[in-house]
């Protein structure tokens, strides 16, 4: 039952019904009598005591019918109505949409979400409230989607259960799929019966769905006979949205400290908008820009994008993007990004002769250096314990094979194809060098003479870094897993080592060879996905913060890894063992949840459902049946009080004289 008008009948009621028992408290009970002795005073004086207000109310029916008018006539003033229509009796399945889309908030500042919640929560009511005007003998079953589908209770006749497990229903930030939900439902709702040939048929099932319509595989999907499918559509048909589909970043060498940022902006609303795009680095902003971002155009959605200016970050760090324009989705206004420090590598090390290159690199920031003799480094190659290393450099060292790595080789040619036809080469000077390269940054070439070295014969496999007059002098190739950058000469015979830019190029090379390959940004998950790392060893358990606060202890297996999941919100998810945060996981929204529009009309194979905001059910009024309650109240009022005054015999015997004559 609800009421239209509640606040009204109460305020009436609140006033008449205090004034009525007041009038009882205070009228006069004395009457005239004439009386021969003053013995028969003494019931007049006892009526006297009426007058105060502070003495026992006496039983009155009048008092009760008069009670009972004014309660219908509040009752009446409220207004109110039932659902006229039982509710298909069987089974239920309530399948309530926590999509991303559904995040998205009315102007009273409520989601979609819980107001799915609250008109799933009002059909249980009508469905196992009890009464004339509720189901029975129904059973409900409760199952809530995204990406993934949860039962969140099985078929079930409570109404406290059934309500309690829909308050229980945490939201998520994933993708709408139906189909995994319809599979659960029907789970449920066929029975298996070896007595009729196995497999029976569905029972009839009413499915409920609670959502706003943006489920992509919907249509994919068909109703199985004896179901129906009844649309609860939640939420507004145009509502506008803007939110950041991508992020992304890139140094501007592998070498670099400078980080550039990518965006790119959507927006699915009908109308042009222009807002500010704010990014920050480990909490301190960088940068502001104005975007405007077309509208969609038919069914595709207007984009923008938007490149910041670089930036230094040497030591990686979390960069936020937000926009600061507000609309209905907040989910995908924001959006982060995990840079990855510069990895500190691991060189192995193999020259014959002078330490000439081992003496550049004990200058750089390794991890670590490992210097081993020629006859040594055969032997790791051949047991492939060079694969622990990040890069392998070898001086006048002849190697026999290349496994899988990286590899910076001066004077012999490496056993490749792409180096496999040389010849002597005379000395030269060098002339022209790949400048833009980052191996030869910073890397001045003009003064550099060699003695002698190996020509190579170039073919369209490698990639020439430095020219001489007569012959190439650097060059660099990847194959196979292989990566090189070779050094057609060895460096005494050459002026090289004496000048500024040799130790600028084994830096750049090292750090060329070390990082290639590695993603700037790390730490990046998914909706739906599972947060896996390894630990190290004596860590026993892990604990996991998601955005909204909630943490989670997790145990960490045999292997040395620790698994979580599945990733249910967007935002940095915070990893921490032993009392200390170790790293952050970023997860950003999908960019197909961001169109919010919610649809009238919803198709499921080859059925067409229009949108219902209520149950299905008519109303009754119930206010004029109380109205006409009151005039038979008052009836029975006036006759009861006619048969306490004589009126009633006075009337008959009036009629009966007047009839007579």
């Amino acid at each position: 039952m609800t009421w239209v008008t509640p606040g009204t009948g109460l305020l009436l009621g609140a006033i008449v019904i205090p004034l009525l028992l007041i009038l009882y408290f205070l009228r006069l009970r004395r009457q005239p009598l004439r009386i021969s002795s003053t013995v028969l005073w003494e019931g007049a004086v006892e009526d006297l005591h009426a007058n105060s207000p502070f003495q026992r109310l006496r039983p009155s029916l009048l008092l009760v019918l008069q009670l009972l008018a004014l309660l219908l006539v509040v009752f009446s003033i409220m207004q109110p109505q039932v659902e006229g229509g039982s509710p298909k009796q069987g089974k239920h399945v309530l399948l309530i949409d926590r999509s991303a889309s559904m995040a998205a908030r009315d102007e009273g500042g409520v989601s979609r979400f819980e107001r799915a919640k609250i008109k799933a929560i009002e059909l249980v009511s009508t469905l196992h409230g009890g009464g004339l005007f509720s189901g029975s003998g129904s059973e409900t079953m409760v199952i809530a989607f995204s990406d993934s589908a949860e039962i969140i209770i099985p078929f079930a006749d409570s109404e406290q259960q059934l309500i309690a497990a829909i308050k229980s229903i945490q939201p998520t930030h994933g993708k709408s799929y139906i189909e995994e939900a319809l599979k659960l439902a029907r789970a449920y709702t066929t029975n298996v019966d070896p007595e009729q040939n196995g497999l029976a048929l569905s029972e009839s099932a009413q499915l409920e769905l609670f959502s706003d319509g943006q489920i992509p595989d919907l249509q994919a999907q068909a109703l199985q006979r004896g179901e129906t499918l009844h649309y609860h559509r939640i939420g507004e048909g145009e509502q506008t949205n803007i939110g950041i589909a991508t992020i992304n970043a890139k140094r501007i060498s592998e070498t670099s400290d400078d980080v550039q940022i990518f965006l790119s902006l959507i927006n699915t609303g009908e109308q042009e908008i222009t807002t500010d795009i704010e990014v920050s680095v480990n909490g301190s902003p960088i940068g502001v820009q104005q975007v405007l971002i077309p509208a969609q155009t038919e069914k595709n959605s207007g984009t923008a994008s938007v490149i910041f200016m670089p930036f230094s970050m040497p030591s990686g760090g979390v960069v936020h993007a937000v926009l600061t324009s507000s609309d209905e989705l907040a989910v995908d206004d924001v959006a982060s990004l995990i840079i990855s420090p510069p990895k500190e590598l691991r060189v192995l090390l193999a020259e014959n002769g002078p330490s000439l290159v081992k003496t550049v690199l004990e200058g750089m920031p390794l991890a670590k250096l490992q210097v081993v003799a020629p006859s040594a480094l055969q032997t790791m190659v051949a047991t492939q314990e060079t694969s622990s290393f990040d890069v392998i450099v070898t001086r006048d060292v002849q190697l026999e094979k290349l496994p899988q790595g990286n590899y910076l080789l001066f004077g012999s040619p490496p056993p490749m194809d792409a180096f496999s036809t040389f010849v002597e080469g005379e000395a030269q000077v060098m002339l022209v060098a790949k400048e833009n390269h980052p191996v030869m940054r910073f890397v001045r070439f003009e003064n550099i003479v060699i003695a002698k070295g190996f020509e190579i014969v170039v073919d369209e496999r490698l990639d020439v870094l430095l020219e001489g007059s007569g012959w190439p002098a650097v060059m660099t190739v990847r194959d196979r897993g292989v990566q090189v950058v070779y050094v057609a000469f060895d460096p005494l015979e050459s002026n090289w080592p004496y000048l500024r830019s040799f130790p600028f190029f084994v830096y750049n090379a090292v750090q060329f060879l070390g990082r290639s390959g590695d993603a700037l940004s790390s730490a990046l998950g998914k909706v739906g996905e599972t947060i896996s790392l390894d630990v190290p060893s004596g860590v026993e358990r892990v604990s996991i913060k998601e955005p909204n606060g909630q943490e989670h202890e997790v145990s960490v297996d045999t292997t040395g890894r620790a698994h979580w999941g599945p990733i249910r919100i967007t935002g940095l998810h915070a990893v921490s063992w032993n009392g200390q945060l170790q790293r952050r996981v970023a997860v950003n929204s999908l960019k197909e949840e961001s169109n919010i529009a919610s649809v009238e009309s919803i198709s499921i194979g080859a059925n067409t459902i229009e949108a219902s905001e209520s149950s299905g059910a008519s109303f009754i009024q119930l206010w004029p049946w109380a109205l006409a309650a009151v005039l038979v109240v008052l009836l029975l009022e006036w006759w009861v009080y006619q048969r306490k005054t004589g009126g009633v015999s006075r009337f008959l015997k009036t009629s009966a004289k007047n009839s007579w004559t």
